[in-house]
């Protein structure tokens, strides 16, 4: 019978991730070790783990066969997606007695305990009441990528104190790598926010392009260059959380919003068209306050609101019916409450309807499920289950942030464990950081002043 083993291997020495070790175990027939890669990512939701031990159950492969096990590795990997489990798991199905399916399906209940990462979710800011910003140093442009025509974006999380100084900041994520890292650190150093009467903890993002931002047509002249696309898609992790970082760059970059459509099949090569510019429409109502993604009549008016998320002092929870002004150039658009050179106001963006794969959380998700630590802790600064898995393998960087966010929630005990970890791990931030909260516990109040 045909092997089953879904398997992508490729000449890339610098790649190096669990599930490309699990590839080439297996295709050097070192079963056992294939075995136990596959095994170590399938907490992690990976539908092809799933599905290659139930291939390798199946076949025998390093093992006896096993057609139990095979079906319940088969009904894991259906339950995650993976594309052609569905019809092998049919044909087990019709040659497994009610005996051997009543036992698969225990063990695959049992298989879903062990999954650490499930479904994804998406996580706003760590502080919704954020304070404002009143100086903001532009970070210097490097030179060496300033000669070579280099763009690129770094994602920072810092602590601000209650005097609105920032006093620890960390690179969360950066493409490209080592290039503006450092620029940005030292410039978010000298940042003030409004005081307030708490700390806060933020993510900032800042862009570096030259000639008026990031053109799509140099971004597609590197992944060319590299054939991001083509490694992503083979199932290579470094490449994908690379793919990751530019689609979200490119994604902040553009003035349309976007929905990335589950119901859409993943595309088979990246479409450029979606960022092509189309004009916003104008809104006229006010007392909304929040986001929504409408659907448009070609008149203006909205038929239906897919979805929103609204504050609590929105006079206005569902726009259906209201109209907006202007051409009307797609069928979806995003409406949210901005800040625009301080003042607030209502704006409507076209939204484009487009598959999960030009995402870029999408890309860093599936790196994280294959293995590559950069795009877990990517991941865990988006996503409660990754943070938690993180911890669980005792990640540095991930156990000062974690337990700084605790600290602030009022969790003091746990907070300052996750710290003291992080600092005897070596990690640098964690020492600043605690030393943020040791000087608060340790000041005194006016009342105890002499």
């Amino acid at each position: 019978m045909k092997k089953w083993i879904w398997l992508v291997l490729f000449g890339c020495a610098t790649v190096r991730a669990d599930m490309l070790d699990a590839l080439r175990a297996y295709d050097q027939q070192s079963y056992t070790e294939a075995r136990q890669q596959f095994e170590a990512l399938l907490p992690l939701g990976n539908e092809l783990a799933a599905f290659n031990l139930g291939a390798m159950a199946y076949q025998g492969e390093g093992q006896d066969k096993d057609l139990v096990k095979a079906i319940a590795h088969f009904m894991l990997a259906v339950e995650l997606q993976h594309p052609q489990a569905q019809e092998l798991l049919r044909k087990l199905v019709a040659t497994a007695s009610e005996q051997q399916l009543e036992l698969a399906t225990q063990q695959y209940e049992l298989l879903k305990q062990k999954l650490v990462i499930t479904e994804p979710s998406e996580n706003a800011d760590n502080d919704i009441e954020r304070p404002e910003p009143v100086k903001r140093v532009t970070p210097e442009y490097p030179k060496g990528a300033l000669a070579n025509g280099i763009f690129g974006y770094v994602k920072v999380r810092l602590l601000v104190n209650e005097q609105g100084e920032v006093t620890a900041v960390d690179t969360l994520d950066a493409y490209p790598e080592h290039t503006f890292e450092q620029a940005t650190v030292r410039a978010v150093k000298r940042w003030r926010y409004e005081p307030s009467d708490k700390k806060h903890l933020l993510h900032v993002r800042l862009d570096y392009a030259l000639h008026g931002g990031v053109q799509v047509s140099a971004v597609e002249r590197v992944m060319e260059k590299h054939k991001l696309w083509q490694y992503a898609v083979a199932g290579a992790p470094q490449y994908q959380f690379a793919l990751g970082t530019l689609l979200s760059l490119i994604d902040v970059q553009s003035a349309n919003s976007f929905w990335y459509d589950p119901e859409l099949p993943l595309a088979a090569q990246p479409d450029f068209s979606i960022y092509k510019d189309r004009a916003s429409l104008k809104v006229d109502f006010n007392g909304f306050w929040g986001s929504a993604v409408v659907r448009v009549a070609k008149d203006g008016t909205i038929t239906e609101q897919i979805s929103a998320q609204l504050e609590e002092k929105s006079e206005i929870t569902d726009l259906t019916g209201f109209k907006l002004r202007g051409k009307v150039e797609t069928e979806v658009y995003r409406i949210a409450r901005v800040s625009v050179d301080g003042v607030s106001k209502v704006v409507a963006m076209p939204s484009i309807r487009t598959s999960r794969s030009m995402s870029g959380i999408f890309w860093w998700e599936q790196a994280a499920k294959n293995g590559n630590l950069d795009a877990q802790r990517v991941m865990a600064a988006y996503d409660p289950q990754w943070e938690n898995y993180l911890l669980g393998q005792q990640d540095a960087e991930v156990m000062a942030w974690a337990g700084t966010r605790l600290m602030l929630e009022g969790q003091h005990e746990q907070g300052m464990q996750f710290l003291e970890q992080a600092i005897a791990k070596h990690y640098e931030p964690a020492e600043m950081l605690k030393k943020q909260f040791n000087w608060h516990k340790t000041r005194k109040t006016p009342d105890e002043r002499p």
